[in-house]
């Protein structure tokens, strides 16, 4: 009896300190923003999170008109997700659908759209210029699923709450056993 307590507050400690175990990347921020209007030629999209993320992850962009649009690379990175395009993105409305796989394993999704309005080159004259990233938006964008990582966190919470009644209720009962065996 005096192993399964043991277990039992050993188990109830680590948990105690281990919440890194039940973390998940969380949506920072992309370039361009949601709703943002991009003036410049656009050649990539950003996605920014505050954890790692894994193989697996991708980016889907459509016209308004709801054409996908050719992504040539993902590349993701130390908490990013980029796609980036072989041409410049043309002047229209897109709206970029994402899904992650957290380092946890926890999948993570969602969506925003941005339009294009690029100054279009006239016939004849070749563009010179160096691709040039748009800036980065210093404000988070609001995406449709930050109720959803609302839900989710209030949902980890409440895990561990019931994590700890469990083990709570575990070292009550194995002192209890074990006061009675004594006498």
């Amino acid at each position: 009896m005096k192993r399964i307590v043991s277990v039992a507050i050993v188990v109830l400690v680590m948990t105690c300190f281990s919440t890194s175990a039940f973390a998940h990347s969380h949506f920072q921020e992309s370039n361009p923003a949601d709703g943002e209007v991009v003036t410049e030629p656009l050649y990539e999209i950003v996605l920014e999170f505050d954890g790692q993320i894994e193989q697996g992850s991708f980016i889907e962009v459509t016209t308004a008109a709801e054409e996908a649009v050719e992504v040539q690379d993902i590349i993701i990175g130390e908490g990013t997700l980029t796609g980036t395009f072989a041409e410049p993105l043309a002047n229209d409305d897109y709206h970029v659908y994402w899904s992650i796989i957290s380092a946890d394993g926890h999948p993570l999704e969602g969506e925003f759209s941005f339009t294009v309005d690029a100054e279009v080159p006239e016939a004849g004259q070749e563009e010179t210029e160096e691709p040039s990233e748009t800036e980065t938006v210093e404000e988070e964008a609001p995406t449709e699923s930050a109720e959803q990582l609302d839900a989710e966190e209030e949902e980890s919470s409440s895990m561990m709450v019931i994590v700890f009644i469990a083990l709570a209720i575990i070292v009550i009962v194995g002192f209890f056993l074990l006061s009675k065996r004594k006498k």
